[in-house]
């Protein structure tokens, strides 16, 4: 194997002790989590629970024909070409 084999093997080893040392260290939380769950409240049905989506403006459109790519609305000009873009 080559050198850079070995090198590239060893750190997906390492890679791999450290997940593995994570998920010994967060399993003693998920054991606590599955044996005392939550109390919970039920949810009552009112507009509060019914957030308006926010509205989304229409993207602007580069006027430079061979551009014509479509932009953020909060443009003042083109940022792949430089062009002036309309209110």
């Amino acid at each position: 194997m080559s050198k850079n084999g070995k090198l590239k093997k060893a750190k997906n080893v390492e890679k791999r002790r450290l997940q593995m040392q994570e998920a010994l260290e967060c399993l003693p939380l998920k054991e606590a989590a599955e044996i005392e769950p939550l109390p919970s409240t039920p949810l009552k049905e009112t507009e509060e629970f019914h957030p308006v989506p926010p509205v989304r403006k229409k993207p602007k459109q580069c006027t430079f024909a061979p551009c014509g790519r479509y932009v953020d609305p909060s443009c003042q000009v083109c940022p792949y070409c430089g062009t002036p873009l309309p209110d």
